[in-house]
C-alpha cells in the first residue's frame, strides 16, 4: 500500500493531511502526523452519515498507508465552496442560505455516541497560553454555568470545509465531531466568520472582501431565522469558543483579537466583533 500512495495522484494538500485519489470512486485522506482525533473523525463521519446528512461515506477508517494513518473516503466531485463563490459571485447569498440551513438542520439532529463538547471545551480552554490565569478561570467558570445538550456539532463548519457537488453541499472533515449545544456549534462558525473576515481585511481586494461581508451577512442572518435565539444567550458560547480557538487555531493570526475580544465580553465592554 506503500508504493500505492506514492504513486497515486494528489488532489489536495492542507495543513495536516492529504487527499488523494485512491480507487475507483474513493479518496485516501492521509495524515501527516498521527495524533487521538484520527478515530473521532470516523467515528463522527459515521454518525453523521446514518442520521442522513450530506456527508462522504466512510469506507475505511484508519488504515496504514506509508506507516501513516489514514482514512478511506468516497469520492465526492466537485469545488470546495471557498474557490466556487469566488467564481460565481452572483451565487453568494444563494449558497450561504443553503449553508445556513444545513448546519441548522445538523443541530435538529440529537446523537450520543459522540464525546461531549462541553468536555472538550474544557480541556481545551485549559491549554489556551495566551489568556492569563484569571482570564482562563473565569472563562471555565463561564462554561460550568452553560448548558450542554445532545445536538450533531461540527466545530469547524466553514466554506473551506463543503463541497459544492452536482447533488448539493457535502460537509467533509469531522475531526471534531461532537455532541452539544448547538449555539456552540453555532458560535464557532460565528467566530470564523470574525477571523475570516479580520483576515481579508490584510490586504485582499475590496470585491473579494464584499463577497465575504455579502456570504457571512446572510448565513448568519439566515441560521437566526431558522434557530431564532437571543443575543444573551449566544454571547456566553461566543466567549467560550473565542478563548478554546486561542489553542484549535494557534496558526491564525488574530491572537489579540480574540483574546480582547474574551476580556471585553466577560467584563461587559464593547468590542469590534459584537457591533455588526
Amino acid at each position: 500500500m506503500s508504493t500505492r500512495a506514492e504513486n497515486a495522484m494528489l488532489l489536495a494538500k492542507g495543513a495536516t493531511a492529504e487527499v488523494y485519489a485512491w480507487e475507483e470512486g474513493r479518496v485516501l485522506k492521509l495524515f501527516t502526523e498521527r495524533i487521538p482525533w484520527h478515530a473521532n473523525e470516523v467515528a463522527a463521519t459515521r454518525v453523521a452519515r446514518e442520521a442522513g446528512l450530506p456527508v462522504p461515506a466512510l469506507i475505511e477508517g484508519l488504515i496504514e498507508v506509508d506507516q501513516r494513518e489514514g482514512i478511506v473516503f468516497e469520492r465526492v466531485d466537485g469545488p470546495i465552496m471557498t474557490g466556487y463563490l469566488q467564481e460565481h459571485p452572483g451565487q453568494v447569498e444563494g449558497w450561504a442560505r443553503q449553508a445556513a440551513e444545513l448546519q441548522a438542520r445538523m443541530h435538529a439532529t440529537e446523537v450520543t455516541e459522540l464525546p461531549p463538547l462541553i468536555e472538550i471545551l474544557k480541556w481545551t480552554i485549559g491549554q489556551a497560553d495566551p489568556l492569563e490565569g484569571a482570564t482562563r478561570r473565569a472563562v471555565l467558570d463561564l462554561l460550568g454555568r452553560l448548558p450542554g445538550g445532545e445536538s450533531l456539532c461540527h466545530n469547524d463548519f466553514h466554506p473551506h470545509n463543503i463541497i459544492v457537488s452536482g447533488h448539493g453541499l457535502v460537509v467533509i472533515d469531522w475531526a471534531i465531531g461532537t455532541r452539544g449545544n448547538p449555539l456552540a456549534d453555532y458560535a464557532r462558525t460565528w467566530l470564523i466568520s470574525r477571523m475570516w473576515l479580520d483576515g481579508l481585511e490584510r490586504g485582499a481586494p475590496e470585491q473579494v472582501r464584499l463577497l465575504w461581508r455579502r456570504f457571512w451577512r446572510t448565513y448568519l442572518t439566515r441560521y437566526g431565522e431558522l434557530r431564532p435565539y437571543s443575543e444573551g444567550a449566544l454571547l456566553p458560547w461566543q466567549i467560550v469558543v473565542a478563548a478554546a480557538s486561542l489553542n484549535w487555531d494557534r496558526s491564525v493570526a488574530s491572537t489579540d483579537q480574540r483574546v480582547s475580544f474574551v476580556r471585553a465580553a466577560l467584563g461587559g465592554a464593547e468590542h469590534a466583533w459584537l457591533s455588526d
